[in-house]
């Protein structure tokens, strides 16, 4: 922990990373949470990224204050992403409008990180930005926890043409148990919306060597989530949870519109 870059330096971070991307600062203001965002206007599709669970735990048992994170893999892959319309979103209680936000509590980073509040928080900030703009179908991209965030939030929508998950633990329960984990008693399973979500056309990567979400829990909640005539799961052999999604991003997104049938480029 003291080696962990302090929140505005994390917040510097991210600035830089979106700056050179050309994403431009936002911040969404809602009943529920002030959100983060960073976008890129353009026309077409709006490809939405969602942030992981970011600096949320010291160690398996112990929270973080602060659950910025230090190195904000969903906005990295923002920023390789060729779109013209891209938009990030940083989760509740992340960057410093999570840090002014004094309806943030402990819970909201840890069993409570996918509860109906921060889904709906993050669902109305993207029908704020759509409702100034000309898009009409969303690619929602997840990393990690933001897969799963992704994956509720689709199963809301009608107007989602892709749904991309990368290293999320889309079966929670089978994740928890893996990792030795407490339950999330405040938390919505993706599993539980999947009458929405089975249409949908989706593809879900993980990495052969992921030690934090293994592949075989991805794959558990995958194949609950997707038709297979509009959906597929990706292992990378050579990847883990950070390696070397940002690297082969623009690839592998290519890869994720061509395999998917009625997806947006």
């Amino acid at each position: 922990a003291a080696c962990t870059p302090s929140g505005v330096e994390r917040d510097q971070t991210a600035a830089a990373i979106a700056r050179k991307a050309h994403l431009e600062p936002l911040v969404a203001k809602g009943y529920r949470f002030d959100l983060q965002l960073y976008r890129r206007a353009g026309t077409g599709p709006l490809f939405v990224y969602i942030e992981g669970d970011g600096f949320a735990f010291l160690d398996t048992r112990t929270p973080s204050s602060d659950p910025t994170p230090a190195e904000p893999l969903a906005l990295e892959l923002a920023a390789v992403d060729p779109a013209a319309g891209v938009l990030y979103i940083g989760r509740p209680c992340q960057f410093a409008p999570g840090r002014a936000d004094r309806r943030c509590a402990v819970e909201d980073w840890t069993d409570a990180r996918f509860s109906r509040a921060a889904i709906l928080a993050i669902d109305e900030a993207i029908d704020s930005v759509l409702s100034h703009s000309s898009h009409r179908s969303l690619v929602l991209i997840g990393y990690s926890g933001g897969g799963v965030v992704a994956a509720l939030i689709a199963a809301r929508r009608r107007d989602v043409a892709l749904l991309i998950t990368v290293a999320a633990p889309l079966d929670l329960d089978a994740w928890l148990r893996r990792m030795h984990l407490s339950p999330l008693s405040g938390s919505l399973s993706p599993l539980d919306g999947r009458a929405n979500l089975v249409h949908t056309p989706q593809v879900h990567f993980a990495g052969a060597h992921d030690a934090i979400v293994p592949p075989d829990v991805t794959r558990s909640g995958a194949e609950r989530l997707m038709a297979p005539a509009s959906g597929r799961m990706i292992v990378i052999p050579e990847f883990d949870h950070r390696c070397c999604w940002v690297r082969d991003w623009p690839v592998l997104r290519d890869e994720a519109l061509r395999v998917t049938t009625g997806a947006a480029r």
